[in-house]
């Protein structure tokens, strides 16, 4: 008889509730801190309240691993449910503590039972790597033909994003005043993707938001996508962009199936509000 294993995805996968009891994906939530107040990003806060929080303070939120103590909370559930062992898709280990923080909960339970998968990647990318883990499992596949078949559909990932604003990548330190009152004057806005090594990277620079999002279809038409993939336009409180730039897709792409979601309230911190991205990754 094949173990039962459960599939746990970081809240940056940014799934939907409705995809998440679809393919019975466990949720460990990252965290979302203003001032002394911290929340479970979409448990605890929705997209609405963190852009009402986000506009009534000068500084960012910060944002964190999920608390330790939840982690091992939510792995000792999963066994007393009946599940054997455990496949935990993270967050790049590049982006947040997640990944070493899961590593450490897991040596707590049961760390042979435990098994940590780093995506290498954020938003529909990673969320994506969870549902497949979860159809694998369903059809009786063992912890190692899944990791195996994981690493080989990790590689398939893409994400491009692009803000509509540069205050969120100043304020945070990763744009300098005179670059952003500069970039604010020309209207240039930077198009952010993943690194090979999992980081998030100014891949080009266009001038003005909707040449910025005409790009991203361009790079989505230059893939020439084959019907095995899935596509997720995420976005941060802009659903007229994102459905705009889905009708732009399905055109190109009219037997591909376009998710809408909205983008993890963690990068969302970093990237502000408005921010709209394309992301790709291989289904089975």
């Amino acid at each position: 008889m094949s173990k039962k294993i459960a599939i746990v995805s970081d809240s940056t996968g940014c799934l939907t509730e409705d995809m998440l009891k679809a393919h019975n994906i466990h949720t460990s939530f990252l965290m979302i801190i203003f001032g002394n107040d911290s929340y479970q990003e979409f448990k605890e806060i929705s997209p609405e309240k963190f852009v009402e929080l986000s506009a009534a303070q000068e500084e960012l939120p910060t944002t964190s691993q999920p608390a330790p103590g939840l982690t091992v909370e939510l792995y000792e559930q999963i066994f007393a449910d009946g599940y054997d062992e455990i496949i935990h898709i993270t967050i790049s280990s590049q982006l947040s503590g997640s990944y070493q923080s899961a590593i450490n909960a897991s040596q707590i339970v049961a760390a042979d039972k435990i098994h940590i998968f780093d995506s290498k990647t954020v938003a529909f990318p990673q969320g994506a790597l969870a549902i497949e883990a979860s159809k694998m499992a369903a059809t009786g596949m063992d912890v190692k033909e899944i990791l195996a078949e994981l690493e080989r559909i990790q590689k398939t990932g893409f994400l491009r994003a692009t803000v509509k604003t540069l205050d969120n990548l100043k304020k945070g330190g990763r744009l300098s005043n005179a670059s952003a009152v500069i970039g604010g004057m020309l209207q240039i806005k930077p198009i952010i993707g993943m690194s090979e090594d999992g980081k998030l990277e100014a891949m080009a620079k266009v001038r003005t938001f909707n040449k910025a999002l005409q790009a991203l279809v361009t790079l989505a038409n230059e893939a020439d996508l084959t019907d095995n993939y899935e596509i997720g336009i995420m976005h941060m409180n802009n659903l007229d962009d994102a459905n705009a730039l889905k009708d732009e897709l399905a055109e190109i792409y009219p037997n591909i199936t376009i998710h809408v979601l909205p983008l993890s309230l963690v990068v969302s911190a970093h990237v502000g509000e408005g921010t709209i991205g394309v992301t790709w990754s291989e289904v089975t």
